[in-house]
């Protein structure tokens, strides 16, 4: 009987157990854990999770992405399998946000997406969301608190807000258990696919902000 190595497959779950295990950041990426999840910055396979996360109708009614954005089934099904860790260097990140994917550790899913990005005025802002089997249950307090952690323990931001469509109850709730609170705003925003929706508004401020060793958003109007 011939031996056939599977030197591929250690070679992949060794990298995947030393991602899984990354809970400080370097040049490369972001990483830390908050609650039940790692944040980190995704693999490209993890960002294609990501991203089949929010493309049910759902979440679009909210989001409003392009269309060429939105994952459609099958596909969207096959890339919430994908198992975290895995994949090629993620290489065509947004020039103008910082994202980091939420890995539920004891589930060994991709969980939703958060991220730090330039406003409409050049200011920062946080937003992200949950892929379907984690909405409802409270998970959006610590994706939104992980939003404000990256921005003021490792982008050095002293001030992030975040908006949320008038009637996302949900949004506006988990934003507020964060710790963001309500502040004027533009009355309306535009969503990328163009639609404009009714905003609320909300901030969140850090005395002591301060850098880590992880990519930084240069870009960003200093807050």
């Amino acid at each position: 009987m011939a031996f056939v190595s599977n030197a591929p497959l250690v070679s992949r779950l060794t990298r995947c157990g030393r991602l899984m295990a990354k809970r400080t950041c370097d040049r490369r990426g972001h990483a830390f854990a908050f609650g039940r999840f790692l944040f980190r910055t995704p693999t490209a396979w993890e960002y294609a999770a990501a991203v089949a996360g929010g493309s049910d109708p759902a979440a679009q009614r909210w989001l409003g992405w392009l269309a060429d954005s939105v994952v459609a089934e099958p596909m969207r099904a096959e890339a919430l399998r994908v198992l975290p860790g895995t994949g090629p260097d993620w290489t065509t990140p947004d020039p103008h946000s910082v994202d980091v994917v939420a890995i539920d550790l004891v589930a060994g899913r991709c969980a939703g997406l958060v991220s730090v990005h330039a406003g409409e005025d050049g200011g920062p802002e946080t937003g992200g969301y949950l892929a379907p089997e984690y909405r409802g249950q409270g998970f959006g307090r610590d994706l939104f608190a992980a939003g404000l952690v990256l921005a003021h323990e490792h982008l050095g931001l002293s001030r992030v807000r975040a908006g949320a469509e008038v009637g996302n109850v949900a949004s506006g709730r988990s934003l507020e258990a964060a710790g963001l609170r309500r502040v004027p705003g533009p009355p309306r925003y535009t969503l990328p696919d163009g639609r404009a929706c009714e905003a609320w508004w909300y901030q969140h401020d850090a005395a002591w902000p301060k850098k880590c060793a992880g990519p930084q958003a240069q870009w960003l109007v200093a807050s």
